[in-house]
């Protein structure tokens, strides 16, 4: 039987052909045992978890720590984005291709995209996700095998041009320019932003201030300037959170990175279970003149 390193290695070698160098940008090649090279020679080995590090630099560390990712995969696993989730995996049902390539945009931990290309089976022909967060993709190569995992800047992506059909953007910053570029003629963009009322128990707990609310139309119009909008869906829907989730929650969140343990404590001790998901779900396509 194969190895779990063996099979990521086999991976690369046949998906090789869609990644480009992330330094020089020009193509790369598999090279046995288990690197990519690149006619300028930089080289870049799948790491024994079995993911690639595609970054032009050495990284900074940040909260998007160990912890955080478990806490996140716990949370999904309870079904929290169960009826997000659906809803973008009905777009991607919607498109009728079969053997797309599917490029999760800021993948963090991999949970959705691993969901995506379990329900999409033969479907799916190469998926890929990409984060900054070396962390996040570590466990993503640990947990979910047949998966092209790395750490890589969505702002200088290693994927050639005009080779993804389906693109996924998951409450993750954007990068227009390079989604623009890396989509096929006929692909799209899905992404997934929060709405006004996400998460408001937290935010109305924790803060005296405008942060009390939230105001998406930003963030929106920013896709609406870049992409042409196919389809628009809003999702709420009221979740009951046990107190280990709330932890769960709390942990993951980036609203709750600069706020105390003990206001943290408080909050559990609060008895409020309720939790707002809020979502709006945009999916485009490239501007004519693009």
């Amino acid at each position: 039987m194969k190895s779990k390193l063996e099979q990521s290695s086999e991976l690369i070698e046949m998906s090789a052909a869609l990644m480009r160098c992330p330094i020089c940008e020009t193509d790369l090649q598999f090279q046995a045992p288990r690197s990519l090279v690149c006619k300028e020679k930089h080289s870049f080995d799948l790491a024994k978890p079995g993911y690639l590090f595609l970054a032009r630099h050495a990284l900074k560390a940040t909260k998007y720590d160990q912890t955080l990712f478990e806490a996140r995969k716990r949370l999904i696993r309870t079904g929290f984005f169960k009826e997000t989730m659906a809803e973008v995996l009905a777009q991607i049902e919607a498109l009728q291709k079969s053997k797309l390539v599917l490029f999760d945009a800021g993948s963090g931990e991999g949970s959705h995209l691993a969901f995506l290309t379990k329900q999409l089976q033969e479907t799916v022909r190469f998926a890929f996700g990409f984060d900054l967060a070396k962390e996040g993709i570590r466990q993503a190569a640990r947990d979910f095998s047949g998966i092209t995992w790395a750490v890589a800047d969505l702002a200088n992506c290693p994927l050639q041009t005009g080779s993804v059909d389906v693109i996924v953007n998951i409450l993750s910053p954007a990068s227009y320019d390079e989604f623009s570029r890396l989509l096929a003629a006929q692909g799209i963009l899905i992404k997934v932003i929060p709405e006004a009322h996400y998460l408001q128990e937290l935010r109305q707990f924790f803060y005296q201030d405008e942060r009390q609310t939230y105001s998406n139309e930003a963030v929106a119009n920013r896709f609406y300037e870049h992409f042409d909008v196919v389809y628009e869906k809003r999702i709420t829907k009221q979740k009951t959170l046990q107190k280990e989730e709330q932890v769960d929650l709390l942990t993951m969140t980036p609203l709750g990175f600069q706020i105390s343990e003990e206001r943290k404590a408080a909050f559990l001790d609060s008895g409020t279970n309720q939790m707002t998901l809020d979502h709006r779900i945009i999916v485009g396509k490239k501007k004519a003149d693009a």
